[in-house]
């Protein structure tokens, strides 16, 4: 199981603001490390529902500012909507958007050749979030750096060191103080659209995440 000293877990179902179609759980069947890698496997339960995980390091693992480095290789089934991202550490008792969150990778459920990031914050987010799209036809075959730059000043992610998103950052938004890491597989919603109606299984495997300070 994941180092219970880095990683908590999101339970259970309720869309997760998104429509989401997954129930999150904790098991050996969804979540496991194994060879080294990380791997969070979205699974049909056979009775028309989905299991996955949500891995969060929420009060365990929190920083202010670095250089990210997160090695992953994507689930390739239509419908999945894997996410690698960050939420501000006061989002108990500021909720969202007020703390701010950082999509470092998000890829839809119906477009496996991009990846992409956004920030989201008070006035900006959800559908008026700043966000920016790269091509990454590999995504699902091999492991790719997704790569967040976080300072006073500036957040950019890039991809294999190409840089394609670009936002400001200031004093007036919430990007100055601690965050926590989320690393999970969605099912339909939002940005997962149409499951495959053949679907059985698909997996997202993560070598590391690195964290430069």
């Amino acid at each position: 199981a994941p180092n219970t000293a880095n990683w908590g877990y999101d339970l259970g179902a309720g869309g997760w603001g998104n429509n989401e179609l997954q129930t999150y759980t904790d098991n050996a069947e969804n979540v496991i490390v194994e060879g080294g890698f990380l791997k969070i496997t979205a699974k049909a339960d056979g009775a028309g529902g989905y299991t996955s995980t949500r891995l969060l390091s929420q009060n365990l693992q929190d920083f202010t500012y670095g250089r990210v480095e997160i090695r992953a290789k994507l689930p390739e089934a239509q419908g999945t909507w894997p996410a690698l991202w960050m939420l501000g550490s006061n989002f108990e008792t500021v909720g969202w958007p007020t703390c701010g969150e950082i999509d470092i990778m998000e890829q839809t459920g119906w477009d496996k050749t991009k990846s992409s990031a956004a920030i989201h914050f008070p006035g900006n987010s959800a559908g008026n979030a700043p966000t920016s799209e790269i091509e990454n036809t590999t995504s699902t075959t091999e492991f790719n750096n997704y790569i967040l730059e976080w300072t006073e000043t500036q957040i950019i992610v890039s991809v294999n060191e190409e840089v394609f998103f670009t936002q400001e950052n200031n004093d007036t938004k919430p990007f100055n103080g601690d965050f926590f890491f989320i690393m999970n597989i969605a099912m339909g919603g939002t940005l997962g659209g149409t499951v495959d109606p053949l679907f059985t299984e698909s997996t997202m495997e993560v070598d590391y995440i690195r964290m430069y300070q």
